[in-house]
C-alpha cells in the first residue's frame, strides 16, 4: 500500500540528493579547472620552487584521485535519485494510494474543503510532484487544486467533490504513468 508519508520522505530524500549533487557537480568543476591548469603552469611553478629552494608538487595525482572520488559519489547519488523518482511514480500512481484526508470535508464559498489527517503538511510531495507534471503548485487539475495542506474542489456538492477528485487523481496517476514509461 502507497501511502503519503512515504512518499513524503521520498521526495525529500530526491531533494537533499539533488542538493548534494549539485554540490559534488560544483567540486567537480573546480577539480577539473586545476587538472586542465596544472599543465600550462607547470613549467613556471616548478622553476619558481627550484630558485625559491623548495620542492614542486603538481597535485595532479591528488587530484585524479578526487575527481575519480568525485565522479563515483556523483554516480552513486544520480542512480540514488534515479531510482527514488521512480519509486515516487509507481507510487503516486498505484491504485493503492492511500491519501490521509480528513473523511469530513469543510464547505466554504461554494467550494469543498479536505484538509489532511491531523493537520499532517506535504510540501516535498507537492514540490516533486510539481516538477513531474510541469506545473507549479498548487496543482490545478480540472476542478481540483491540490496543495501541500489542502484539497479544494469546486463545489459545494460532497458527492459531485468525490466524483472530481477521483478524476483529477486518475488525470495525474495516468499523467505520470506516461512519463514513466517515455523515460530512457
Amino acid at each position: 500500500m502507497a501511502d503519503f508519508n512515504f512518499l513524503e520522505k521520498t521526495a525529500v530524500r530526491i531533494k537533499e540528493n539533488r542538493a548534494k549533487l549539485a554540490q559534488l557537480e560544483e567540486s567537480l568543476a573546480y577539480v577539473n579547472t586545476e587538472i586542465h591548469e596544472i599543465p600550462l603552469k607547470r613549467n613556471t611553478e616548478s622553476t619558481f620552487a627550484k630558485i625559491i629552494g623548495i620542492g614542486y608538487d603538481d597535485r595532479i595525482d591528488e587530484l585524479k584521485k578526487s575527481k575519480d572520488n568525485l565522479e563515483n559519489q556523483i554516480k552513486n547519488l544520480s542512480d540514488a535519485v534515479t531510482s527514488d523518482m521512480s519509486s515516487f511514480i509507481s507510487e503516486i500512481s498505484s491504485p493503492d494510494l492511500v491519501i490521509p484526508l480528513e473523511p469530513n470535508p469543510n464547505l466554504k464559498d461554494g467550494k469543498t474543503i479536505y484538509k489532511y489527517r491531523d493537520g499532517a503538511k506535504f510540501n516535498n510531495i507537492f514540490d516533486v510532484l510539481s516538477e513531474l507534471l510541469g506545473l507549479s503548485a498548487p496543482l490545478v487539475v480540472k476542478d481540483v487544486m491540490l496543495s501541500s495542506t489542502e484539497i479544494t474542489i469546486a463545489t459545494r456538492e460532497e458527492f459531485e467533490a468525490k466524483q472530481k477528485f477521483i478524476s483529477a487523481m486518475n488525470e495525474i496517476q495516468k499523467t505520470l504513468l506516461i512519463k514513466k514509461s517515455h523515460k530512457p
